[in-house]
């Protein structure tokens, strides 16, 4: 009878998948872009916008530009893998569809602009006859007692 194999404490965590950890990574990308970008802002205006950071904090009160954009881009990172699993789906199936040639693309694209033609004339023609109608009450509105 084979034993399951017992992995160690940290290993464990960083192997399980929790519900909403996909959700709580999009979530927290955002925001590091977000700071990031404020952090640019703060650090290239003289005003009173976005984020500026002390020059007194170790080390990144030194490089603050090149901490936001570290932050942008782990940002970035952060929100591919957290969009990843739900892309990686729809990667496979695009690989199986099966696309129109270029005569077919040609024969829809023209049956579409033949359609928008006819339903242009028709919107038209339309108008132009609900005209006439309104302009025949209106004159058969003055002969008519009130």
């Amino acid at each position: 009878m084979a034993e399951k194999k017992k992995s160690g404490g940290a290993l464990a965590i960083f192997t399980k998948e929790y519900k909403y950890e996909g959700l709580i990574l999009l979530f927290l990308s955002v925001v590091a872009i977000v700071l990031g970008a404020m952090v640019l802002i703060g650090e290239s205006t003289t005003g009173t916008g976005g984020l500026t950071i002390n020059d007194e904090v170790f080390l990144i009160g030194d490089y603050p530009k090149a901490f936001a954009w570290i932050l942008i881009i782990l940002g970035v990172m952060s929100l591919i893998l957290a969009v990843w699993p739900f892309l990686k789906p729809s990667v496979s199936e695009l690989k199986r569809v099966s696309w129109a040639t270029k005569g077919d693309l040609f024969q829809n694209t023209a049956t579409v602009f033949a359609f928008i033609v006819v339903m242009a004339l028709f919107f038209l023609l339309s108008d132009f006859l609900l005209g006439y109608v309104i302009k025949f009450f209106e004159w058969l509105s003055q002969y008519l007692p009130m």
